[in-house]
């Protein structure tokens, strides 16, 4: 796993933002994902370059992605707008999500 597995995710919902273009699934999308182990083919709906999926098709990483994108989501589930100052667009979750994901995952040891 490496940072740039995460961060593209990040990416891709930075576009959709700057064009202002409407996320095409809801918070409790992003949980029902996160519950069935889906978060990367929901992410994959946002991926306009193929970036999530070059990585998504790599043997063993899409299941690594997973892991920790499911990690971060329970970590800001019902503390969003608390913890993270989220709580109206579904793509700043998703940004969340992830710089959660790359704090959980890529500390200063």
């Amino acid at each position: 796993m490496n940072i740039s597995q995460l961060l593209c995710v990040a990416w891709c919902a930075n576009v959709l933002l700057d064009t202002k273009e409407q996320s095409p699934f809801s918070f409790e999308d992003i949980y029902t994902a996160a519950e069935n182990g889906d978060l990367v083919d929901l992410f994959l709906k946002i991926d306009r370059g193929n970036l999530i999926k070059l990585y998504a098709d790599e043997i063993g990483c899409r299941a690594e992605m997973e892991r920790c994108f499911n990690s971060a989501v329970v970590s800001l589930r019902d503390r969003e707008l608390r913890k993270v100052g989220i709580g109206d667009n579904p793509l700043c979750m998703v940004i969340a999500i992830v710089l959660q994901a790359v704090q959980e995952n890529f500390r200063d040891k």
